[in-house]
């Protein structure tokens, strides 16, 4: 009997490390058998997907309240599966709130847990980690500071460098996008990635929109080209807020790549802009009630990933009551009147990209995980 492996991503970052991961395991183990949640990436990859990342989407404690009782749903029917299907291993990709009360579960089924992408323990305290430590055979962490992080609380912790390295680059080069996109070679625009969730995108969206106006009513018109998400139409992003822009899908490390600047929302996004070696400032709002919460329990100074991992600010962050238009627009002309800090950035940005390892993680991954496959 073919063994079966339990994959669990609940959101868009994680489906596409997860769907990379997929790939690898069937290459490497054709007879395998994927079950689990996530987007479009796992499902291409072969993973019978239970539920859809766009269905378990919620920012903020607020909305994860309202929608406790599906996601107790979610969690018995992953349940159902697990007892059906005897999975020899659990992968559980981020997603923290979810997965380690699913952990819980799957720890008295005997299900070998390997936790891939570790939750941010460095943000939030270290008190989950003794929890994680109780609950997972091992930990496949993505950035080098974290493994050492692990080390030291004596848990088995892997690093094999960060997945997305294998996938961040674009297509085309800035002639050939400029055409796909009926704009001329010269023509500047800027890249608008507002996140993935409606949530997020319902906030932040419009301050960017806002930014670009400004900029044009100060006589700096630019186009804002805004690379979608899966799951949200183009219809969704006008009515959560975004008129007058262009919609591109498919092609979101090219609108990185040749922008003249992105404004990106907190999250995987600024890192890949990193990797990408490409110049961006970073947005974070939400409801008030849960950034009065988050701030209360963050213990890092910022909150842009690709600021994390570089363990100083390498680029701006509007947060919250700074994440405003005027705010924003003037800090872009700032930076468009002074090429050298756009250069600036860009160079201390190659540091970021140094951090995060080599190509190939995920095959690593992969054989790390078929090595943990319980043998019934």
């Amino acid at each position: 009997m073919s063994p079966s492996i339990l994959i669990i991503a609940g959101e868009a970052s994680g489906d596409n490390v997860g769907g990379l991961l997929a790939a690898e395991l069937v290459l490497l183990r054709p007879d395998i058998e994927l079950i689990g949640i996530g987007g479009d990436r796992m499902d291409m990859a072969g993973v019978n997907l239970r539920y859809h990342v766009n269905q378990l989407s919620f920012l903020g404690f607020w909305e994860v309240v309202k929608h406790l009782p599906f996601i107790r749903e979610v969690e018995r029917n992953i349940l159902e599966a697990a007892n059906a299907h005897r999975p020899a291993l659990a992968i559980l990709i981020d997603y923290p709130g979810f997965n380690l009360r699913l952990a819980e579960k799957l720890r008295a089924l005997n299900v070998p847990i390997m936790y891939y992408v570790s939750p941010q323990v460095w943000a939030w305290g270290k008190g989950r980690i003794a929890k994680i430590k109780r609950l997972v055979d091992k930990m496949v962490v993505v950035f080098e500071f974290e493994k050492c992080l692990y080390e030291r609380e004596g848990m088995t912790v892997e690093w094999h460098g960060h997945p997305l390295l294998d996938i961040v680059h674009p297509k085309y080069n800035r002639a050939d996008f400029s055409k796909k996109l009926g704009l001329q070679h010269d023509d500047a625009y800027i890249g608008l990635f507002p996140g993935s969730r409606r949530q997020e995108i319902e906030k932040i969206l419009p301050v960017m929109q806002g930014a670009l106006e400004r900029l044009a009513a100060d006589g700096m018109p630019v186009r804002g080209i805004v690379g979608c998400a899966p799951g949200i139409d183009d219809r969704s992003y006008r009515a959560l807020g975004g008129h007058n822009l262009r919609y591109i899908r498919g092609n979101t490390y090219d609108l990185m790549t040749h922008a003249e600047l992105n404004l990106v929302a907190s999250g995987t996004a600024t890192l890949e802009c990193a990797m990408l070696n490409r110049p961006l400032f970073v947005l974070y709002k939400t409801s008030g009630l849960t950034y009065i919460i988050a701030r209360q329990l963050v213990k890092i100074p910022f909150i842009g990933l690709v600021n994390v991992v570089a363990g100083e600010k390498v680029v701006p962050e509007f947060i919250q009551g700074d994440c405003k238009a005027d705010i924003i627009a003037a800090e872009m002309k700032r930076y468009f009147n002074d090429r050298a800090l756009l250069g600036q950035m860009i160079t201390r940005l190659s540091g970021v990209r140094s951090k995060l390892g080599n190509p190939g993680a995920s095959e690593k991954v992969a054989r790390t995980a078929l090595g943990m496959l319980r043998n019934d």
